[in-house]
């Protein structure tokens, strides 16, 4: 037994909730600037209005909206609560992989994981457009992990445990989203999904197997259909216009990271004995 086993996860999960918060202030500015082909790291945060840069203290995340009353300090220009909101999600999304994992890689490895899930739905929200630099690297992760997890025992809490696991994932998940994209394109004679879903999917496919590829890919239709139909009943569809699919992806990705086991034997219990 190590001197880290006995610090109760609840700490874990409280220090990852204050790194997740603070990185997700870092993320908002990537959503912002990587499509812009800006650098991320340079200059400092600044106010987008009057151009002051934001001191420390004026930075802390999700407190410092709060505290300035949500209004920049020197121009009171209202500051977007899009800010705070990344800020809450990154830490209600390090949390949750903090309990499920607890302190082990695997833990490390789906931070990496849903950081980068995190600013593709961010950037694909506001620009429909996933940038290659965030989903083919991560191809390629998926599969040097599985290959580690085979044959090292590095990684024993993954949920792919092998190379050829992570490739088959990664075919499956993005064969079957551009297989729906190319029949989506002919049936509607336009293009029903960006390019880039594909690779997410293949990437989410490599990090998550097979069977939780296909279950990512119903919650992901069923959660974009339900948002899709609250803004038309409400009159706000129009307003939004074409709605991105890589945050739905992204969600149910997470659903299966959270959840994905525990649903398929639940599901798949019953044909077991068969």
């Amino acid at each position: 037994m190590s001197y880290f086993d006995n610090i109760p996860v609840e700490f874990y999960v409280f220090c990852s909730a204050v790194f997740g918060a603070a990185l997700g202030s870092f993320y908002h500015v990537c959503v912002v600037r990587i499509p812009e082909e800006r650098s991320i790291v340079s200059p400092p945060s600044s106010c987008p209005v009057c151009g002051e840069a934001i001191p420390w203290y004026n930075n802390i995340p999700i407190l410092s909206y709060f505290f300035l009353g949500a209004a920049c300090p020197y121009c009171k220009t209202p500051i977007p609560a899009r800010y705070v909101i990344f800020e809450a999600l990154t830490a209600a999304a390090f949390m949750g992989v903090t309990a499920r994992f607890g302190f082990s890689t695997a833990t490390l490895v789906y931070l990496l994981f849903v950081s980068d899930l995190l600013i593709i739905s961010g950037i694909d929200w506001d620009h429909q457009y996933i940038p290659d630099e965030l989903n083919i690297p991560m191809s390629f992760i998926a599969l040097g992990l599985g290959a580690l997890a085979q044959y090292t025992g590095a990684f024993p809490l993954l949920m792919v445990q092998t190379f050829w696991d992570a490739l088959i994932g990664l075919a499956v998940g993005g064969g079957l989203i551009w297989s729906i994209r190319a029949i989506g394109t002919m049936v509607f004679q336009q293009e029903a999904m960006g390019f880039g879903d594909v690779k997410l999917m293949a990437f989410l496919g490599g990090f998550l197997g097979w069977q939780e590829a296909l279950l990512c890919i119903f919650l992901a239709a069923l959660t974009g259909s339900a948002a899709g139909l609250g803004l038309k009943l409400t009159g706000k569809l129009e307003k939004y216009g074409k709605i991105p699919f890589g945050p739905y992806l992204a969600l149910g990705a997470y659903l299966c990271l959270m959840f994905g086991p525990e649903f398929l034997n639940w599901y798949l219990e019953p044909f077991r004995g068969m």
